[in-house]
């Protein structure tokens, strides 16, 4: 199960469950689209050329550290069959797709739950204790929204590299967490680290779910080659790669945005604690809370076409949490008022 599965009915629903900017594609972008419409009768690049090298130029980096994919999910899981791991630790609750990509490897999983859902230290302890092979952090975690200070980031990379661990680093939100979150990037110190890879995604900020478009970032380039060779040849479709250029240069859409998110989901925030919801400091575009006596909230709400998601189907997570996209003003008011409308008929 995933947010954004408004294909189960035909009724137009309000869709809380998908992270997706509620600001829409950029124009920039849809006129770039537009324009590019005569180059699909071409095969796309399958080395994905001139949008490695806007990445390469945007991060500063070089076009040979970039692996492009159909979505995140794509390169995650290329790369763990590029890798072939044999004893995984993953945090939970967290984004299901790594343990599904880990399975598919017949990779061992451990579990580690973590305290208070959030990453500590202790997680270097556990690392010390087996033979770990390789590590998922997803910063900010998907549920939950928690990041993991620089600090113990770079303590745990540290520690993965001297035990020769590798870590797979989702930063697929961190665009979002504020408005210098690209000074605070892992993207920063990644050279430093040649068993890192770190994920990133365009569908989620740029509002391009639909096209499916991701990339990972390593200092490895053998890596790097071995998982762009995994695979169907033709990962990135034509208008996803003219897509991803255009959009990497709109810096006002990035900005106009990132102003209006850090002052909603504090407004959210605050409105669904006054609910009496146990909510954990969002550091994305989604907030998660957990809803004790009502379990089935999200059943409750489509009565009203609204769609959220229930986190039940995440490790270590039971029918009472759940997790909502921030979307615009006028939705999010629509949404708390349903929200107590349900606490008033309880």
């Amino acid at each position: 199960m995933h947010g954004g599965d408004i294909y189960f009915t035909s009724e137009k629903l309000l869709d809380f469950s998908a992270n997706i900017n509620p600001f829409g594609v950029p124009e920039s972008v849809i006129k770039a689209i537009q324009h590019a419409l005569p180059d699909l009768a071409r095969y796309p690049d399958s080395s994905q050329r001139k949008l490695r090298q806007q990445l390469a130029n945007y991060y500063q980096i070089q076009a040979n550290q970039i692996v492009c994919g159909n979505g995140g999910a794509d390169v995650l899981f290329r790369t763990i069959q590029a890798i072939q791991p044999k004893n995984a630790l993953l945090p939970v609750p967290v984004f299901t797709e790594y343990e599904k990509a880990l399975l598919e490897q017949h990779c061992k999983i451990t579990y580690w739950h973590m305290p208070d859902l959030q990453i500590t230290e202790n997680l270097i302890s556990e690392l010390q204790l087996n033979n770990y092979d390789f590590l998922v952090l997803c910063n900010p975690n998907n549920p939950t929204g928690s990041c993991i200070s620089q600090e113990l980031l770079l303590k745990i990379l540290n520690f993965a590299k001297l035990k020769n661990i590798f870590v797979l680093l989702d930063e697929c939100f961190f665009d979002m967490t504020s408005l210098t979150s690209e000074q605070d990037s892992m993207i920063q110190k990644f050279s430093n680290f040649p068993n890192l890879l770190i994920l990133k995604s365009m569908t989620k900020l740029y509002a391009l779910a639909g096209l499916r478009l991701g990339y990972g970032i390593c200092a490895d380039n053998n890596l790097i080659e071995k998982i762009r060779n995994i695979g169907q040849p033709w990962a990135v479709n034509s208008l996803a790669s003219v897509a991803g250029c255009v959009a990497l240069q709109d810096n006002d859409y990035k900005l106009k945005f990132l102003i209006f998110l850090i002052q909603e989901r504090e407004f959210l925030l605050q409105e669904l604690k006054k609910l009496n919801f146990k909510v954990w400091k969002p550091n994305a575009n989604y907030i998660f809370f957990q809803a004790e006596n009502y379990l089935d909230l999200d059943k409750k709400l489509l009565n009203d076409k609204i769609l959220i998601r229930h986190c039940d189907n995440y490790q270590g997570l039971d029918k009472s949490y759940y997790r909502i996209a921030v979307r615009q003003h006028a939705e999010n008011l629509y949404l708390l008022e349903c929200l107590q409308k349900i606490i008033n008929n309880r």
